[in-house]
């Protein structure tokens, strides 16, 4: 049963299993840190339960203004949920209309890429290319810079293996825009409207609503490039870095925290750059499990398609895949310590916001490890099971 456009009053757990999960995420330690607030919300049969403890924002110190809590109406950056929640989403409803094919080369929609590189294979993450890449420190931003990501020479062969790529979803957003007459108004048209998502955007929030806040400036991007961890760059991109006039050194409110999307794309690109509101992360969840159900704003046939398994274990086209007691569950984590996953076996939807990158101080010798910061999976793993647990009782 769909979420109507404007959802129930969700109701809010103060026991039981999503409550839990809630305290846990904020009460534990994930790989050195822990976020200070988390959400978790379950859509089911029409009906909306959630739990929320902590902070989405935290007063600098010595200030008058009291921390934020997490709640119902705030918005997250939804970082990597965007290539579901915007790109994947929006060439599904091109496929449906008949718009493209998943088979289709990229090159023919895009100048650039090998004419081996097929739409299917940047949703399944096999093109090849390198996973990241920072195009704000080699020429403009917008379009050039996603022409750019297309002439950087590959990583690995053209389907030897999965290998995510934030570098394939930036072409998939061109892709999205070519057809539909660019990236925001296709996916407005394509996504928003039809799942009914009223509190979704790229770049900054409406004003006056709660945000939650995420990194620190921009630290984690500028140790990437210093380093070459977890993904090497020339010695040229780390001189560029050094003279780079765009770092953001404050709390990163209302502005989307990846580097690419914000410094190079002005806030929307294929592989981030959404806003987002538990509301609506339910709404999307529900309309995916309803259009598979033959019930939704895209047809069985299209839907099955892109949520099928893969080549590689766990990957669909554009979706991730995860299997345990909640049945199957299909849609995609991010960094800054969101997720989502329609539960088609169960008629429900999961969301779950954290702003896990709120908790990392500015000072760098408070700073962990680039690869402790990485997995939002394991976090989401638990409010799956939680979901599970919550849909059984």
């Amino acid at each position: 049963m769909p979420l109507p456009p404007t959802p129930p009053q969700p109701v809010r757990q103060t026991s039981g299993p999503l409550a839990e999960a809630a305290s846990d995420l904020v009460g534990s330690t994930f790989d050195g840190f822990a976020p200070p607030g988390a959400l978790v919300a379950v859509a089911a049969h029409g009906k909306v339960a959630y739990a929320a403890t902590g902070h989405a924002r935290r007063s600098p110190e010595g200030a008058a203004a009291p921390d934020e809590p997490m709640g119902w109406d705030t918005r997250t950056d939804a970082g990597s949920v965007t290539k579901i929640l915007g790109t994947t989403a929006a060439l599904m409803a091109l496929a449906n209309l008949g718009h493209l094919g998943v088979d289709d080369p990229a090159a023919r929609y895009l100048p650039g890429p090998d004419p081996a590189i097929r739409l299917r294979d940047l949703l399944e993450h096999r093109a090849g290319l390198r996973e990241w890449w920072p195009l704000y420190l080699d020429g403009p931003g917008g379009t050039e810079a996603a022409a750019r990501a297309a002439r950087i020479p590959r990583r690995y062969a053209v389907g030897a293996g999965r290998h995510y790529s934030d570098l394939g979803f930036i072409l998939l957003g061109e892709v999205v825009g070519r057809i539909g007459g660019g990236l925001e108004r296709s996916v407005a048209e394509l996504v928003m409207t039809p799942y009914g998502l009223t509190a979704t955007g790229y770049r900054a929030p409406v004003p006056g609503g709660p945000v939650a806040a995420s990194s620190a400036g921009d630290w984690v991007e500028r140790r990437m490039i210093a380093t070459g961890t977890p993904y090497p760059v020339p010695d040229t991109i780390a001189a560029a870095a050094d003279a780079f006039p765009g770092w953001r050194e404050h709390d990163v409110v209302g502005e989307v925290n990846d580097g690419n999307a914000f410094h190079a794309f002005q806030g929307a690109a294929g592989h981030a750059g959404l806003f987002t509101t538990a509301a609506d992360l339910l709404r999307f969840g529900t309309g995916l499990s309803d259009s598979l159900a033959g019930r939704g704003p895209i047809r069985p046939v299209t839907a099955s398609a892109f949520t099928a398994p893969g080549a590689d274990p766990g990957q669909a086209l554009g979706f991730r895949i995860w299997h345990g007691p909640w049945g199957r569950a299909l849609g995609h984590t991010g960094f800054p310590g969101v997720a989502v996953a329609a539960l088609p076996d169960r008629d429900a939807a999961v969301a779950m916001i954290t702003n896990r990158l709120h908790a990392v101080p500015a000072g760098a010798g408070a700073q962990p490890a680039l690869g402790d910061l990485r997995p939002t999976e394991p976090m989401w793993l638990r409010v799956l099971a939680a979901a599970a647990d919550h849909l059984d009782h």
